[in-house]
């Protein structure tokens, strides 16, 4: 499934993922336990949401969650 979202300056990285885990029917807690399992660093579920509350996520760890939910991240010229 393919989803179009084109980013910019105004993309809230919370909606984004918060949409993605609602679109794939899992919980902050089920994707911290899996981001810790894929990536071998400790993920809790109150550091995931307070990374995803205060967009502070790393852009590895948002290819890592794209990688579980079954998304990639696509850059490409305009």
């Amino acid at each position: 499934m393919a989803i179009n979202i084109d980013i910019d300056t105004k993309t809230d990285i919370n909606e984004l993922v918060r949409l993605l885990l609602f679109r794939n029917r899992i919980t902050i807690a089920e994707l911290a336990r899996r981001m810790s399992d894929l990536s071998g660093k400790e993920y809790s579920r109150f550091n995931v949401r307070a990374k995803i509350e205060k967009g502070s996520l790393k852009f590895y760890e948002m290819i890592l969650i794209c990688e579980i939910l079954g998304y990639k991240i696509d850059i490409h010229e305009k």
